[in-house]
Parts: structure tokens; sequence; C-alpha cells
């Protein structure tokens, strides 16, 4: 196998993936980026600034050797949605039953600057920046950059985002799918030198339609996110002038005025984003080229696992690599193992949007999720409720999705009940509907 690599892309997957190739496998890697060296220089692109990190990230990440003890320091541990109401009353809804059971909010920059460190202390990495990708020739080995011609020796990973110019490439289909709702960051400074609100929570202002989110940040602000329809009424084309601005947050977010005194600043300063999913149904081209990350599977952000997904590729595709012969055989069976779980995490990505804007706040989901946590508790190897396996365990996607249509099931089959059964009663419903997994392995 050739010992030489190329990626397309420094963001997130493209460095975890060149430490991985360059350490483990003593691939020498040559990186390109279209952006200028983030460690050099700052600027805001509109995109969130801080990300969920959960499992399947940090379980990338130590596969590479980056979390120790001074990654963690960056991590701000978030065990539940602390629900705020339109009448200013607050609730909190834990997202597992055990310690272990939180997310962490981190920001994306630093986690970028670490990775780039560290795939630059190997002496097989080398990264250019400032050089823009826009255009492969997989017949003639060629990448195309800032019209200059470079030839390429060896695979091709393209890891260049959701508007990739590798997947343009090597995709037969590119289908982009905009739900038509936009975002807009705003923030919540610190008061003197703490927070404002509970850090320790993910901050959610769900009114059916519409939320806003919070998470927290190491200065001790919060980094807020308006999500919301683009056009129409209650949009942010309707929103125009500084009276609007806070008219429409007196009327359906009246406790942020108070924690964001400048509201309006935010709101006419910083642009509004897009939410945008990429379904690419083909990642893989022979031997030459490969797609990671959001270039093969963008996905909108209301699970909080496109960074964790993206992660789990590169841990995965260097885990395919000890068992391969070829390029073409590990692309081959990277792209059958991980299409499927892509699909279905985008799935469930688009699904928890309606589940933080609008389910939270309804009681039969409120009651089918503590019916869930406590049926984990009593039978922790055959009942796991949906977040906890997407967010706590490493239980592949698309098994997450099957495992849970089972006990959505047994969830209203026991909510049907005048009064919750006996264990010995809900233990034969949940034993009889659903098989044992090894955590060992899985979970």
């Amino acid at each position: 196998m050739i010992k030489e690599a190329s990626i397309v892309g420094s963001g997130l997957s493209g460095p975890l993936l060149a430490i991985l190739l360059s350490e483990k496998h003593k691939i020498k890697v040559t990186m390109y980026e279209r952006n200028s060296d983030i460690r050099k220089t700052s600027s805001f692109s509109g995109r969130s600034i801080n990300l969920a990190l959960s499992e399947r990230g940090i379980n990338a990440l130590k596969k590479a050797d980056v979390y120790n003890t001074d990654f963690e320091k960056l991590l701000i541990p978030m065990y539940g949605r602390m629900i705020h109401n339109s009448d200013s009353t607050q609730e909190f809804q834990p997202y597992g039953n055990k310690k272990h059971h939180y997310i962490n909010s981190v920001s994306r920059s630093k986690i970028n600057k670490i990775l780039l460190s560290q795939a630059e202390r190997s002496k097989l990495v080398s990264i250019n920046f400032s050089t823009k990708c826009t255009n492969i020739d997989l017949e003639k080995n060629n990448l195309y950059m800032n019209e200059k011609i470079i030839p390429f020796n060896g695979p091709v990973f393209g890891a260049d985002g959701y508007r990739s110019a590798i997947a343009k490439k090597v995709a037969k289909k590119l289908i982009y799918k905009d739900i038509k709702h936009g975002y807009k960051e705003l923030t919540i400074k610190p008061k003197g030198d703490d927070f404002q609100i509970d850090p320790n929570a993910l901050h959610i202002w769900p009114r059916k339609d519409m939320m806003v989110i919070a998470l927290p940040n190491n200065d001790k602000s919060f980094t807020c996110t308006l999500f919301m329809k683009k056009t129409g009424i209650l949009s942010f084309d309707s929103i125009k002038t500084k009276k609007d601005i806070f008219s429409f947050f007196e009327q359906n977010f009246t406790d942020l005025i108070d924690l964001i005194p400048n509201i309006d600043k935010y709101f006419l300063n910083n642009p509004t984003g897009n939410l945008i999913s990429v379904d690419v149904n083909n990642w893989v081209y022979n031997d030459k080229a490969c797609l990671i990350g959001d270039a093969a599977h963008a996905i909108v952000p209301f699970y909080g696992q496109g960074m964790n997904a993206s992660f789990e590729d590169c841990y995965i595709l260097s885990d395919i690599l000890n068992e391969q012969i070829s390029w073409k055989s590990t692309f081959k069976t990277f792209y059958k193992r991980r299409k499927k779980d892509a699909d279905a995490i985008s799935e469930l990505a688009f699904k928890n949007y309606d589940t933080m804007k609008k389910k939270v706040l309804d009681q039969n989901y409120i009651d089918k999720y503590k019916l869930g946590l406590e049926l984990n508790d009593m039978f922790p190897d055959y009942f796991i409720p949906e977040y906890t396996m997407v967010s706590f365990t490493n239980i592949p996607y698309n098994k997450v999705i099957e495992r849970n249509k089972i006990q959505d099931k047994i969830l209203n089959k026991i909510l049907s009940y005048d009064s919750l059964p006996k264990k010995e009663v809900l233990e034969d419903i949940v034993k009889k509907n659903i098989t044992k997994l090894n955590c060992e392995k899985n979970c």
C-alpha cells in the first residue's frame, strides 16, 4: 500500500484523520486548507462557536491520543436540558441516569487548534493554509489549488465540508436538504466573574415553531442560538428594526432581554446562518478518493452529533485500514459500514429539532422519557433510551433507530396501563420484545 495521502480541509475531521494516519499507520500526509491558519487569525464566520462533545467524539480522540487532562480542562459538562417556559419558569430534564451521562460544551476553535498542533507535531504531516481546492481530476491524479495544478500520490480524503469540491467529483449525486429554518448567534455575557445562568445544563427556550438554545463557555459567557423560519410570519425576514427585535423577544423570550440587554446589536450585526444537511450517495472512488465528515454527511445540529459522527468516521476508517490490504478495499468497507449510520444520524437530528422546540413541553413525551430512564435502571442491558444510545454509547446509529422503534412500542404499551405494572410484568414485556445488548462491546 502506498504510504502517502492528501487531505483537503483542516476543520475538525481533517486534522484528526491526519493524526491517525501518520501516528498509527506511518503514512505521510499533506493537508490543504482554503482559510488562513486559525491559530494566527481570529474571524467570526457565523458558524456556532461552541459544540457538544459526547462519547463517540471522546472515544475517537482517545484513539488518536488527543484526549488528556489538558483537553478535559476545555470542557464544561452539561447534565441535561434546562427548559425555559414562556412564563419564565424553568424545568430541568436530565440527559440520563448515570454520573457519566453528560455532554460537554467545548469551543470549536480550541479543538481545531489542538488538532492542528498535534497533527503538525508529526514529522509526517504538512499543512498548506490559504490553499483553496476548486477541483480534482481523478483520472490524471491532479488537484486544482489557487489556479495551480498539484499532482497527488496516494488517495485524497475530502474533509472540506458540506460544499466539498472533492464530493462534487466523487459523488454520483448530491442532495442538499434545506429545512427553511435559519439560525443567529447571540451572547449572554458574564455577570461580574460568574455565569448568569446554570453552566451545567444546555438551556432551551422551546416555542413549538422556534427555539433558543444556550451553551456555556469557559469565560463564563453563553453562546445562544436562535432557530426559526427564514421567511414568512415570525421569521428572520419579518424582523427588521430595533423596535421589531425588542417586540419579538418581549412576546416570545422575555427573560432573554434581561440576560442580553444589547440583544438588538447581536441580532442586527450577526449573520443569519442556513440549516442544511447533505445526502451524498457515494463517498469513494476506487483507491483514489474518500469523503469523510461533513463532506460525506453534513447534518443539522439538533442532536449535537455532527462533530462526534465526523470524529467517529476517522477512527473507524483507521481501524478498517488495519484489516485491509488496499485503499480500495478499505474505502469500500468504510462506505458500506458508515453510509447507513450517516443516514440514521441525519434522520435522528431532524427528528430531534421537533423534540427540542416542541416535544419537551409535551407531558406524554416527558412521561415516556422518565419511564425510559426507569426501565434502563431496571434492565440496563435491554432497554437503553434513544438519547443514551446516541450520546453515551458507541452503538451504531442505525441500530439506535432499530432498537428505539421497538422501545417506543414498549413504552406505549406500559403507559396504556392505569398504573405502572409490577417489575415482573415489566420484565416480561421488555425481555420478550427486545434483545439483550452486550454493553462491553457495543456500549
